[in-house]
This record gives C-alpha cells, sequence and structure tokens, in this order.
C-alpha cells in the first residue's frame, strides 16, 4: 500500500471498515440458511473493535440484520445514545439487576421498547417483574437456557417447572430463548451435535401456544456453518459478520482494516534510543515512525511476532511499541517515505489468520486482533 491519497483520510492512524465485506459475509450466512431466518449480528465489545455504533448504522440503514445484541448494560446504553430510533431491538446478552436498569430507565438512558434483556435465573426473572409493576411497564425478554445446568441460565428442568409463571407474568414479556454452547469451539463436534439434540428435545416440550410467542436461537458464528438444520427462529453472528477466523465458513471477507501514516523517515544511529530498550550495536538504520501504539490496538501489538506492512513488503519493529507510536526498522528499503500508509491488520501478510498463526494463538481468541481501545477513528468504506 502507497500514499494516503484518500482526501477523506487525513489521520495518524485509523480503522477502515468495509461495508461491502459486511455485506457479502452476511450474503454468506444466509445463503445456507431457510428463508425467513433472521440474523442478530453482535456488537458487544464495539462490534469487536468496528465500531458498534457505525455497524449498527450501517446494517438498519441497508436492512441488513432484524436484531443486534451486546454484552453488557453500558454498551446498551452507548449504543441507545449513539444511533436512535432505527427499528432495530438490542439484546442485552449479560444479566441485568433490576435496581441498575431501573437507574437508568429513570435517566432515560434505555429505550425500553427497543430494548431486550436475559433472563439468567427466575430470582431475576420476578424481580425484573416487580420493577415492572411498580413501574407500570413492560419488560421484554428473552430466556437464556444452560443446558448444563451450571448457573449461566434456566436448567431445563427449572424452565418446565416454571412455564407457567414466566408467561402468565403481566410486566415481564418472554419474546425469547436461546441458549450458548461452549463446545462449539472445540473440535469435537460429536459433543456439541450432542447438546444441539438435547437442546431441540427441550424445544419440543415447550408448551405451543408459548412457542409462538418466542424467537428461539442457539447457533453462533462457530456453528451457523455446520448445523444450520439447528437454526430455528434466529441465528447470532459475531466473527463470522466480520470475516474473523470461526472454524467455518469459507469465503468470508475480512471487514477491517487498521492503518496508519508513516510521518517520519530517517537513518539513525544504531546507539540512538527510539523507544524502552536499552540502544544496541555500533552502526546505522533507517527507520520509519507511525502514530499508532499498543494503546490503540493493546492485543495486537503486544505479541511476540509483529510485522507492518509497507508498500506491500513486510517490517519488523525496531523497538519495542510505545502506548501511541511504533518505529519500524526499513533498512534497505530507499522507497519507504513520509506519506505511505502502514498497515497493521487486514491485508495479506498481516491478516488475522496470519498473525495467530505466527504467534501461536487458537482462532477462537481471532477477536483479539480487531479490539482496539476506541482511539481510533473508525472510517466506513
Amino acid at each position: 500500500m502507497g500514499k494516503n491519497t484518500s482526501k477523506s483520510i487525513y489521520k495518524a492512524a485509523w480503522a477502515e471498515i468495509s461495508v461491502d465485506g459486511l455485506e457479502h459475509n452476511l450474503r454468506i450466512i444466509r445463503s445456507g440458511l431457510r428463508p425467513g431466518t433472521a440474523v442478530c449480528a453482535v456488537l458487544k465489545a464495539d462490534a469487536y473493535g468496528h465500531g458498534a455504533a457505525g455497524i449498527r448504522k450501517k446494517l438498519a440503514k441497508k436492512g441488513l440484520a432484524e436484531m443486534v445484541a451486546v454484552g453488557k448494560m453500558s454498551e446498551l446504553i452507548s449504543l441507545t445514545r449513539e444511533t436512535g430510533d432505527d427499528g432495530m431491538r438490542v439484546l442485552l446478552l449479560g444479566a441485568s439487576e433490576a435496581a441498575e436498569l431501573e437507574a437508568n430507565l429513570k435517566k432515560g438512558n434505555i429505550r425500553l421498547g427497543r430494548s431486550v434483556f436475559s433472563i439468567f435465573n427466575m430470582h431475576q426473572f420476578r424481580e425484573l417483574n416487580a420493577l415492572g409493576r411498580k413501574n407500570g411497564i413492560r419488560i421484554h425478554a428473552h430466556i437464556r437456557m444452560d443446558v448444563w445446568n451450571s448457573g449461566m441460565g434456566l436448567g431445563f428442568w427449572e424452565y418446565i417447572e416454571n412455564e407457567k409463571e414466566l408467561f402468565s407474568a403481566k410486566h415481564v414479556n418472554v419474546c425469547g430463548l436461546y441458549s450458548h454452547l461452549y463446545s462449539s469451539y472445540s473440535e469435537d463436534r460429536e459433543e456439541t451435535l450432542w447438546e444441539l439434540k438435547r437442546f431441540d428435545a427441550f424445544v419440543k416440550r415447550i408448551h405451543p401456544d408459548f412457542r409462538k410467542r418466542m424467537t428461539v436461537h442457539i447457533l453462533n458464528s462457530a456453528l451457523v456453518f455446520c448445523f444450520p438444520e439447528y437454526a430455528y427462529d434466529m441465528v447470532r453472528v459475531g466473527t463470522a459478520l466480520y470475516g474473523l477466523p470461526c472454524g467455518g465458513g469459507g469465503g468470508l471477507r475480512p471487514v477491517l482494516k487498521i492503518c496508519a501514516e508513516v510521518f517520519d523517515v530517517r537513518e539513525v544511529d544504531m546507539a540512538a534510543p527510539l523507544s524502552y530498550k536499552s540502544p544496541i550495536a555500533a552502526g546505522r538504520r533507517k527507520i520509519a515512525r507511525i502514530m499508532l501504539g499498543y494503546w490503540d490496538c493493546p492485543l495486537l501489538l503486544t505479541q511476540k511476532d509483529i510485522r507492518i506492512l509497507i508498500r506491500d513488503r513486510l517490517f519488523c519493529l525496531a523497538d519495542d511499541p510505545c502506548m501511541d507510536n511504533l518505529c519500524i526498522d526499513v533498512t534497505g528499503s530507499d522507497d519507504i517515505s513520509v506519506g505511505d500508509v502502514a498497515v497493521i491488520l487486514g491485508e495479506p501478510g498481516v491478516s488475522v489468520e496470519e498473525i495467530l498463526e505466527r504467534n501461536e494463538i487458537d482462532y477462537v481468541h481471532s477477536e483479539w486482533m480487531s479490539m482496539t481501545a476506541g482511539r481510533l477513528e473508525k472510517v466506513y468504506l
């Protein structure tokens, strides 16, 4: 990649988000599903570093997803403030305490009609119903089910014993039910299939009148390509949506590219301190500087083998990353100059897959590569 010639990008460092890539990945995801299956786009952790508000706006504008999901109350509040009412519901995948919800409702931080909360146990359900009764409101909720009854949701028998109470409550509208299978990230598909069959047997025991009222979903990015027959009414996709490794789904495209402009190139004495390391041997070397550091990409830039792509060639760092900048050893390259664009992530040589392989990181943690501290401005292309 050469000079930064885009008139809309005069920045030291930025993240490019490909809307075409989003659309392409959603076409791939939907192609294996039954017509009418809804897609919930997972926007937790700032949409895996892609910018939650910006991604939601693009999804809503183009009608690419039926729902979005976040992980924490703070993310729900932030998304509510930044995006306005676009007609899409937001599912909070984390547990929400009644007191926390009440405080934020009073502050106007939550759009109640567009927000859906997760029920993890009957105590929480009853507290939310009491909150609704106290304030004269109705709270929308999806029930989180736990295949193993380990505490991350209602067990199957707990649901069956309380089914009538769940659907007779006047102030909680149970409109969905879901689970998450941790085995989906394992290579043991037999175990995953066994868990899916257990969940399916449970779903078939739900009273037909109550089943009609609920959106049921269990497939995540790691399962949507392997077991589409268990899609039910909706699938939740995060890593697949952004083209990150998810254990399947060939043909997905990366959506994120992290870039910075070279602001200085010069030959320096080998004894000159560049960062945190002590000066080294005698001689001279050529150093390119960019204003992007470990606080912008904290996990990406703390790996043992960091490469930077400039003019389609890979270069190593000349010293440890600083909080705000990097020094790159471009010794022997006479064509590297101020204004060149350095790519940290998102092109051949610095793709997520190649970085994971060089640093011996399991694909399960691929989203680490794209999470940023929020300082990089997102440019949607």
